[in-house]
């Protein structure tokens, strides 16, 4: 048990998580945190950004904001260089910035909000992945998250930019293979019925939020939906000791949905 007891806790850990700034990465930062990690926190949102490494801090230099566009090459590669001056190491990288492109049809999406799910979504995970992995070198191993969505593993027909971004972001845990020698784990979480901020509130807008949760939580086998706070324990099961002889897999966190 005394073994065991070591495996959670990311003291002198440092964890830069991407779109952290509101939503399901928000709370994502929190468990980092009181885990004792130390967070690099990318987001376009400044102040909400700003904010919330304030809270993080709590009187201390736990949290640092850097503004980030993930789809820019030359700034992921910037920023990614100044998180490591800054606390001298990174161990943590947590993909989770990215947008929900609200339509059902490819064809019906404006071809700009296309681009941009494919920008955010794929792009900017891929481009955080590639420059983070010097650094993570240097700090001897380290652990990648993917934030997907459950949508491309099951036959759910909504959303479709996001569902083909997303598809195309599974290719990214075959680094997996290519990282392992590197001491890297890459891994990836499908979390259903979670949702970001600008969906549900897309949802709210045309009143059927309340019915669409009911409607899926009664697929589920345990019945009821899911919160941010259960993807943010996953996500700290994947990012350490725990889960060192898990990398290239899928986490599902779906409470049994469509079984």
């Amino acid at each position: 048990m005394s073994q065991l007891s070591t495996y959670f806790p990311l003291k002198n850990k440092v964890a830069l998580i991407t779109g952290a700034a509101r939503g399901m990465a928000l709370q994502i930062a929190c468990a980092l945190s009181a885990a004792g990690a130390r967070l690099a926190i990318l987001d376009g949102l400044e102040r909400e950004g700003r904010i919330i490494t304030g809270l993080l801090n709590d009187g201390q230099a736990k949290a640092k904001f850097w503004r980030l566009d993930v789809s820019d090459g030359n700034a992921v590669q910037r920023v990614i260089a100044a998180v490591e001056a800054h606390f001298g190491r990174i161990d943590i990288l947590v993909n989770s910035a990215g947008v929900d492109a609200d339509n059902p049809s490819a064809q019906g999406l404006p071809l700009r909000q296309w681009e941009r799910a494919m920008q955010l979504n794929v792009k900017g995970s891929i481009l955080c992945s590639k420059h983070v992995l010097a650094a993570m070198e240097r700090a001897g191993g380290g652990s990648i998250v993917n934030v997907l969505s459950l949508c491309n593993m099951d036959d759910e027909r909504q959303e479709a930019a996001d569902h083909v971004a997303k598809t195309a972001l599974r290719m990214a845990n075959l680094n997996a293979m290519r990282y392992a020698a590197r001491n890297v784990r890459v891994n990836s979480i499908h979390p259903s019925l979670v949702r970001p901020p600008a969906l549900a509130v897309a949802m709210r807008e045309r009143g059927d939020l309340p019915q669409v949760l009911s409607d899926r939580a009664e697929l589920q086998m345990l019945g009821r939906s899911g919160s941010a706070t259960d993807v943010a324990a996953a996500i700290l099961y994947l990012v350490s000791d725990a889960s060192r002889f898990v990398s290239g897999n899928e986490l599902v966190i779906d409470a049994g949905y469509g079984r």
